[in-house]
């Protein structure tokens, strides 16, 4: 069962919206663009290994979940994939570099491929033993114990290859996306007394899926941004360029010359995910553009979103 299916996170939106909306000449750009392709990369690859190399897993005795957010003492912890079962839970880290990934027997580096020189990076199958740690404390801490959890680094990308010795003792917790089937299998052969029934399975999939936090980074603040800085007007929904022209109930673009009557609610959504979770009728007419109080309160009318306050006090 899939109990957490895999969908574009908020913040990779967010990320969208505020690469469309400042100028080529910022200079916080090329970062902001950089980092958004390394979440866009990550995601894709977990949407993978969730929709394609998990797909025939399914509909059998296993929950499921992406991207799941906790807090644990201080700090919240994040796991790609976890898999649950009657049995034992894994915690899968899933990585979509196109680089050869090197793994040390001894000190337990990882190195990878950058253009033929090897650089070193975090190991991916620490990261993956540190989340299911701190997934035993979380789960001890809401009263269940007793509960294996395995973990493994997934490689999710096909261009790239895994050096690992055979000597290495971790050599059983990675793999590459294509072979996650039959190390699921292997892990399930080891484990044969039930330890969760299903009554108890549901109570850890209500925990799990109340208790997730997604992220909700401030990008402004993250890069030192102003609203200011934000560009404002109808986006084309085809290209991105902005601002669209308005004209007899038609929003049009005069780059890509797309038509859109519904091309302002994506634009309302980029001043949520940057400006402010709220919005007022002359907030809305400066960052749409437009004049009209009436075509302003039409247009917010029309989204269907929660409302306080009348006239001129609505939010």
């Amino acid at each position: 069962m899939i109990a957490k299916p895999c969908v574009l996170p908020k913040s990779i939106e967010k990320y969208q919206a505020i690469i469309r909306r400042i100028p080529e000449t910022n200079l916080s750009k090329p970062e902001i663009v950089t980092d958004y392709n390394n979440r866009l990369t990550g995601f894709l690859g977990e949407e993978s290994v969730m929709n394609f190399h998990l797909e025939p897993i399914s509909d059998l005795n296993y929950q499921i979940y992406h991207d799941l957010r906790l807090y644990h003492g201080k700090y919240y912890f994040q796991i790609d994939i976890l898999i649950l079962c009657a049995y034992f839970a894994l915690v899968l880290e899933v990585k979509n570099w196109s680089r050869d990934w090197h793994f040390d027997k001894v000190l337990h580096q990882t190195m990878v491929d950058v253009n033929g020189k090897l650089e070193r990076t975090k190991n991916p199958i620490f990261q993956a033993r540190l989340q299911a740690f701190k997934l035993r404390e979380w789960l001890k801490a809401n009263k269940m114990t007793g509960i294996p959890i395995q973990f493994l680094f997934v490689n999710s990308n096909e261009k790239s290859n895994i050096i690992i010795q055979e000597d290495n003792k971790y050599k059983w917790n990675v793999c590459n996306s294509e072979y996650l089937l039959e190390k699921i299998d292997q892990i399930d052969k080891d484990y044969k007394i039930e330890l969760l029934d299903e009554k108890e399975l549901r109570k850890i999939n209500k925990l799990l899926l109340t208790s997730h936090t997604p992220e909700n980074v401030d990008l402004l603040e993250k890069y030192n941004l102003s609203h200011k800085e934000i560009l404002t007007g109808v986006h084309c929904p085809g290209c991105n360029h902005l601002p669209m022209t308005y004209n007899a109930g038609t929003w049009r673009c005069s780059k890509c010359r797309m038509e859109s009557k519904t091309a302002f609610t994506d634009t309302i959504q980029d001043y949520f995910h940057l400006i402010n979770p709220t919005i007022t009728n002359s907030e809305a007419r400066r960052f749409l553009q437009i004049k009209s109080p009436k075509m302003a309160h039409y247009y917010l009318n029309s989204m269907n979103l929660n409302s306080t306050g009348t006239f001129k006090n609505k939010i």
